[in-house]
């Protein structure tokens, strides 16, 4: 310790670790959903938005959409007609929101275990900024479809994608150019990527609805129409923002629904990739809950952990939803997860699942008294029981928030892995 005292001072580290009540132990909490706040350190990296308040974030949005890995959750785009240069005095000096206002064409990198918010620079942002479809894919942001606004005037049938690892400063977004049969422009479908093959299910124009398949071979750059519904009963109904399951075999369809109706979960819709057709498949209700079933929704989102999926929050077309569900792929068996259940309901917002099953959600529509409003809240919840590695960095990082105030070379005096200090957003040595 006497060596590491010679690269750290010790009223440094005693700073940095004594942040917290000498009563303050560290409690790891699984299936337990906990409300995050921003780092007070919170730091945005755009010229373009006034840094001056020292506690930078995103402003509440709906229409985002979140991906993460273990080290950042990643937020593009979203919506929010309400917030004014009066209300919110940095935007005024934000040029970007200037020009693309109600919509945000930004991207935000969080960084999961400090808790703290980064706005990226990044060039050729597309301008279609609500309820696309996103993924990530090692360090390749994907960005398909969706709306600007007005909502369905101007949809988007496009492929955009950003390589968050790359040298480029700023990022950028490159268009993918793709031949073939390609679906049309829509927004509030859902995309998985099975092999080389993105396949993009249902969405709207904002007038018309769908539950067709096409996939984009991801090597050759050619679209194909997998199926095209034609309406009978062996097959789903259209739809948009619906979520969407894989268990190796077949692609399941959960909820969504129009302008006008939602969809139940009882008997739900799963594309045979062997086959390639529709089944209809019945599930399992929750004996021990009252609603043996989610009740229909839309606007919900949804994550994968192997076999289980979980279903959280959406809306029934007059009601906010908060409950938290899992389905077993395997049984096909529901559950109700009570503990998971937020306090209010939310729709419209984004969740996401890091690799070792932490569940990140961020923004949304929730309750504002006899009204709604829209939300930048984060809530984060253990959906397994991680490596112990995984429960000993949260450990450390409850009892020292303020690590990434160091350099790396400190943090590699103190003894921390290489694999978690990649984790924290370090200034340059």
């Amino acid at each position: 310790m006497g060596a590491v005292m010679g690269t750290v001072q010790q009223k440094d580290l005693q700073s940095a670790i004594g942040l917290h009540s000498k009563h303050a132990i560290f409690n790891f909490k699984p299936y337990k959903l906990v409300f995050v706040s921003c780092n007070s350190r919170c730091r945005c990296q755009n010229i373009n938005r006034s840094d001056n308040h020292g506690n930078i974030s995103p402003k509440p949005r709906s229409g985002h959409r979140i991906v993460c890995d273990d080290i950042n959750m990643y937020s593009f785009g979203g919506y929010n007609p309400s917030l004014t240069t009066t209300d919110e005095e940095d935007l005024a000096h934000d040029a970007v929101w200037a020009e693309s206002k109600p919509l945000f064409k930004e991207l935000w990198k969080y960084n999961v275990s400090t808790a703290s918010w980064k706005r990226l620079d990044v060039n050729e942002i597309p301008d279609i900024l609500a309820s696309n479809a996103v993924l990530l894919s090692g360090r390749v942001l994907m960005v398909y479809g969706g709306t600007g606004v007005p909502f369905g005037a101007n949809c988007s049938k496009d492929l955009f994608i950003c390589d968050l690892g790359s040298n480029r400063d700023p990022l950028k977004f490159d268009l993918i150019s793709a031949l073939g049969n390609c679906p049309q422009p829509q927004y509030g479908q859902a995309i998985i990527l099975i092999n080389h093959y993105l396949y993009t299910i249902g969405g709207t124009t904002g007038f018309e609805y769908t539950c067709d398949i096409h996939r984009l071979n991801l090597q050759d750059r050619i679209w194909e129409a997998v199926y095209t519904c034609k309406g009978t009963d062996n097959e789903p109904r259209g739809r948009y923002r619906h979520e969407i399951a894989f268990d190796q075999n077949k692609i399941y369809v959960l909820g969504g629904g129009t302008s006008v109706e939602t969809f139940d979960f009882q008997v739900v819709f799963a594309f045979n990739l062997l086959t390639c057709l529709w089944e209809r498949v019945t599930t399992r209700p929750d004996n021990n809950a009252r609603e043996a079933y989610p009740t229909p929704r839309r606007c919900h989102s949804c994550v994968q952990h192997g076999q289980f999926v979980y279903v959280m929050g959406g809306f029934t077309g007059n009601r906010m939803l908060k409950d938290f569900w899992r389905l077993d792929l395997s049984t096909l068996e529901w559950r109700k997860l009570p503990q998971l259940a937020l306090d209010h309901g939310v729709y419209f917002h984004s969740s996401c699942l890091t690799p070792s099953g932490k569940l990140i959600t961020f923004g949304g529509i929730v309750p504002s008294g006899n009204n709604s409003k829209r939300t930048s809240d984060v809530h984060t919840a253990w959906l397994c029981i991680p490596k112990l590695k995984e429960i000993c960095w949260e450990a450390i990082m409850f009892y020292c928030p303020y690590l990434d105030s160091f350099s790396k070379t400190d943090l590699v005096a103190l003894g921390l892995p290489s694999e978690f200090i990649q984790r924290l957003d370090l200034a340059s040595d």
